[in-house]
C-alpha cells in the first residue's frame, strides 16, 4: 500500500501498489499460451527478467533498496537476457528506407545492455502522476502492434488491453502501479520492442524505438544533469519533472496525461509516416521542441500540490 505524506506523496488514503499485476499477469499468461503455440522462444526470455525485476520493484517498494543494488539486478537481469537472445542485442542503426550504420558485435550488445537499464529508470521517474506511465506504455504497444511481428505484435496488444483496464482505476487514484510494475512494465516494453525491431517481418526500425522512448528519457537525464549541478544525488527525488511541469500549466491530473500522450504519440505518428532518416529527424525535432516548450512554459510557475494525485517522483 501506498501512503501519503503530505510531502511527495499527495493523494488521499492508502491505495495498493498492484497496478504492474493488472497489466502483465494476463499478458504473461496468455502470452505464454500464444508464444508455445506459434513456437516463439523470446516469451521465456522476457517473463523471467521482468519477473525478476518485478520483484526487485516490490521490495524497493517497501523498503526502499539503495541505487547500486536496483542498477546491479538490472544489469545482471538484462545481460542475462542478451545472452539467451542474442538476437535483441543492437547490430547496427537502423532508419529505415535502406539507410544502416552497422555497429561491432560487442558493442552493440554493451550499448543494448546499457540502453535497457537506462530506459527503466527513465520509465520509472515518469510514473510520478495518474496515467503518465500506463499510458505512454499503451501508446508504445500500439506503434508495436501496428509493425507486423506476428505474435509478438499480439503480446503488444495484450499489454495494451491490461493498461487499458488499470487506466481506468489509475485516473481515479484507486491503485498505481508502484516501482514494481514500473521495472516490470519497462523490462517488457524495451525486451519487446528490441524483439519486434529484430523480427524479420516487422516494419518497425530500431531508431524509430528510440524516438518512441524518447521522451522520457530525456526527461531523465535533464533531471540527472540539474540534480548533479545542484550538488545532489542524481536520484533524489523532486518536483521538477516534465508531468510537474505540465501540471502547473493545465492545474487537472486528467489534461496533464494528455498532454504527456500527445507528446509521445505525435512525434512518433509524424516519424512512422515520414519513414527514413527524414522520419527520424522529425521524431526528434518534434519531441526536443514540445518538450522545450512544455518546460518553458511553465518553468516560473508554483506547483499547486492539490491537484496531485498519485505519488509524486
Amino acid at each position: 500500500m501506498d501512503k501519503p505524506d503530505s510531502l511527495r506523496k499527495l493523494h488521499r488514503g492508502a491505495v495498493p501498489l498492484v497496478g504492474g499485476l493488472a497489466i502483465l499477469l494476463p499478458a504473461m499468461l496468455i502470452g505464454g499460451g500464444l508464444s508455445y503455440l506459434d513456437g516463439v522462444g523470446l516469451h521465456w526470455v522476457i517473463a523471467p527478467v521482468m519477473a525478476v525485476l518485478f520483484v526487485m520493484g516490490m521490495l524497493d517498494d517497501r523498503q526502499h533498496l539503495p541505487p547500486v543494488v536496483r542498477l546491479s539486478v538490472s544489469l545482471v537481469m538484462f545481460s542475462f537476457a542478451i545472452i539467451l537472445a542474442p538476437q535483441l542485442a543492437l547490430t547496427g542503426l537502423d532508419f529505415g528506407g535502406g539507410t544502416r550504420f552497422d555497429i561491432p558485435p560487442f558493442m552493440g550488445a554493451m550499448l543494448t545492455i546499457v540502453s535497457l537499464v537506462g530506459f527503466q529508470y527513465a520509465f520509472n521517474m515518469s510514473d510520478g502522476a495518474n496515467g503518465i506511465a500506463s499510458g505512454t506504455a499503451m501508446i508504445w504497444g500500439l506503434f508495436f502492434a501496428t509493425a507486423g511481428a506476428g505474435t509478438l505484435s499480439m503480446l503488444a496488444l495484450l499489454i495494451v488491453a491490461g493498461g487499458a483496464v488499470f487506466l481506468i482505476f489509475n485516473m481515479r487514484g484507486r491503485i498505481f502501479l508502484g516501482d514494481s510494475g514500473a521495472y516490470g512494465v519497462s523490462a517488457v516494453m524495451g525486451l519487446l520492442g528490441l524483439a519486434i525491431t529484430s523480427h524479420p517481418d516487422s516494419s518497425l526500425t530500431n531508431m524509430q524505438l528510440m524516438g518512441l522512448f524518447l521522451l522520457p528519457v530525456v526527461d531523465c537525464l535533464r533531471l540527472i544533469v540539474s540534480r548533479l549541478r545542484a550538488g545532489r544525488a542524481p536520484f533524489s527525488p523532486d518536483r521538477e519533472h516534465l508531468h510537474h511541469y505540465l501540471l502547473r500549466w493545465l492545474v487537472s491530473p486528467t489534461r496533464t496525461a494528455l498532454a504527456y500522450w500527445t507528446m509521445v504519440a505525435v512525434p512518433n505518428a509524424a516519424g512512422v509516416l515520414i519513414g527514413g532518416v527524414p522520419g527520424f529527424m522529425a521524431t526528434l525535432v518534434l519531441t526536443l521542441t514540445l518538450y522545450r516548450l512544455a518546460i518553458a512554459r511553465t518553468a516560473a510557475v508554483p506547483a499547486p500540490a492539490a491537484v496531485v494525485s498519485g505519488e509524486v517522483r
